[in-house]
């Protein structure tokens, strides 16, 4: 079912003289801060880079100051350890327009190990990005001209930070696990994680299947995720894109970009963390928040790929109850973690072919960079590209139960519970 994202709890008088008594003295302490002209000047990413030597934190974005001070309030009392050290500051989205909603970050002391504590954070139930520079793009089809930098569509500079998610070494374990679960489980079964159904390779065989989907997670990055999209749209190739609804937000430009150019939009939560630390109630409005956003800007996932690939049987449960159908992938490109277009391709090159649905990412330079390659080496083993949720139609379509499969009503005639409604386009 289809529930109202739960309310956030509203701060008692009490508490809110207390944060606007510790908010003005953390500015007037900030004002002696190298950092301080930044934070103050409150665009959202033009603090994103360190100062001597201080890291940035952004623990979340939230419709209101209050709410914000709440949430430090919470990880303060529930989590003490994590906080301690960090200097608080709510800062607005957007200086020029009034309620745009405003931005919980933190000063963390010079040499934390901020990544880690980030980790911590998010296996931890909280939201954290470590508000990272981004990398200069390595040469491309499409490079950026440094000298003139290209204006975003929310009225922005195309250059400035961008937040970068942090992906845990455990990440890889994680992935790896996932590719081989996916290699007994089959094609089908690797991309949707509770499917009872299955797709015999002989079927394919027989079938002549060549159908591939390409996928991409998280951003929107400003620069690197638009030319993504160019390199897509000239091949002439649909995809499916899975951004971070607390990021797309302020991108709402590109999110419509990707639509009208016929690609389809999936829910990847609404702050990339981890949702197994959750409870249930957080799940669903991680899901349905993400949502939200993302139809407001015309948007209509079905789609929903769990953060890192990690995700309960409950977790599962929560995005079929929100009409979301849970999807991983075949193929992890690994370009989150090498980073090296030469390796992404190789990866391709040796672990891909027809049929598969292949695991990418909009935020790395070297992923656009690769991004060519990688379509020229899926052509040449002849695959025909199409959205993922035309690949999983397409797939049921040819596919045989591999176990009695759960069936459900649903205002009419028995359905597989694993199979809801599937659009091939928004």
């Amino acid at each position: 079912m289809n529930e109202a994202p739960p309310a956030r709890p509203t701060v008692a008088s009490p508490l809110t003289a207390r944060f606007a008594e510790g908010a003005h003295r953390f500015r007037s302490a900030l004002l002696a801060l190298p950092l301080a002209a930044a934070l103050l000047s409150a665009l959202p990413d033009e603090a994103a880079h360190a100062a001597d030597g201080q890291p940035l934190l952004q623990l979340g974005l939230f419709q209101k100051e209050g709410d914000a001070w709440w949430a430090w309030d919470s990880l303060r009392r529930r989590s003490p350890e994590l906080a301690d050290g960090l200097s608080p500051a709510v800062v607005p989205l957007d200086t020029r327009r009034q309620g745009e909603g405003v931005a919980l970050r933190a000063i963390a002391p010079a040499g934390l190990d901020v990544r880690t504590l980030c980790r911590r954070m998010v296996g931890a139930g909280f939201g954290c990005l470590v508000l990272d520079a981004a990398p200069p793009p390595s040469p491309s089809p499409v490079p950026v001209d440094s000298a003139k930098p290209e204006p975003d569509r929310t009225g922005g500079n195309a250059n400035r930070p961008d937040v970068a998610v942090t992906y845990p070494p455990e990440a890889a374990r994680t992935m790896a696990a996932i590719e081989k679960s996916g290699r007994r489980k089959g094609r089908l079964g690797a991309v949707i994680p509770d499917t009872a159904l299955d797709v015999m390779p002989a079927t394919l065989k027989e079938e002549g299947w060549n159908l591939c989907a390409l996928t991409f997670d998280d951003g929107p990055h400003r620069v690197v995720t638009r030319q993504i999209l160019d390199v897509l749209n000239r091949e002439k190739i649909p995809a499916t894109y899975f951004p971070v609804a607390s990021v797309a937000e302020n991108q709402g430009e590109v999110i419509r970009d990707f639509i009208a150019a016929g690609h389809e939009i999936g829910n990847h939560s609404l702050t990339h963390s981890d949702l197994r630390a959750m409870d249930a109630e957080a799940q669903r409005h991680e899901i349905a928040e993400a949502n939200r956003i993302l139809r407001g800007f015309g948007a209509d996932p079905v789609l929903f790929r769990p953060p890192y690939g990690r995700y309960t049987p409950d977790l599962l449960a929560i995005a079929r109850e929100e009409k979301m159908s849970p999807v991983l992938w075949t193929v992890d490109t690994r370009d989150w973690q090498v980073r090296d277009p030469d390796r992404i391709v190789q990866h391709v090159k040796t672990e891909a072919g027809t049929g598969s649905v292949l695991l990418l990412h909009s935020t790395y330079p070297s992923t656009l960079t690769a991004l060519p390659r990688v379509i020229a080496a899926m052509r040449a083993k002849g695959c025909e590209f199409v959205t993922l949720s035309e690949w999983i139609e397409r797939m049921h379509q040819i596919a045989t139960p591999a176990m009695a499969p759960t069936m459900v009503k649903a205002n009419g005639p028995a359905m597989d519970a694993s199979r809801p409604a599937l659009r091939t386009a928004n």
